[in-house]
């Protein structure tokens, strides 16, 4: 290795180093945990607006049903009266069949699209859900730390100084 990469890597870990020691690790995952729910926030959104979108396919999908039912009726009806009129609602009838044919192939692309979105909306929600409980792990993990550096380091006196106090208190008290 030449002097050059290892001044280089010792450089490097001392950075690493200071910045450990300053680096507010809460701070830092709290901030990825808003933004985190705030990216989810726009996805519930998004979804949400993907259903209504589904919902306006499947009710648009309903009309043109009812459409060729009417053309078809219409046809009937005036099939010995007017036949330049019903082969015109027949027409109207092929149309409204080719709409629906595209529409459902868009609507099972589209079921397909939500439930996708869905799925990934779960798996950040479930994700949100483990880096909150990690973060309080680690908070509570934080606290016993500081507790026990506390205990051992009462007011300068180490924990053996603490336990040959209480043994001579208990001595002189026999």
């Amino acid at each position: 290795m030449s002097l050059i990469q290892r001044i280089s890597a010792t450089l490097t870990s001392s950075v690493d180093r200071a910045v450990s020691r300053v680096e507010n690790h809460d701070a830092i995952i709290n901030a990825a945990l808003r933004d985190t729910q705030q990216a989810a926030a726009r996805s519930r959104v998004r979804l949400e607006r993907v259903k209504k979108d589904g919902h306006n396919l499947r009710t648009r999908h309903a009309n043109l049903q009812q459409a060729e039912a009417r053309w078809t009726e219409r046809a009937r009806k005036i099939a010995a009266d007017d036949e330049t009129r019903a082969l015109e609602c027949l027409r109207r009838r092929k149309d409204c069949e080719v709409q629906i044919r595209n529409l459902e192939e868009s609507i099972e692309k589209h079921d397909e699209l939500e439930a996708r979105i869905a799925e990934q909306v779960k798996k950040i929600e479930a994700r949100i859900g483990e880096v909150a409980q990690q973060r309080n792990m680690m908070r509570s993990r934080q606290s016993v730390a500081e507790a026990m550096r506390t205990i051992n380091n009462i007011e300068g006196v180490s924990y053996g100084e603490i336990e040959d106090t209480f043994d001579r208190w208990e001595i002189n008290l026999g």
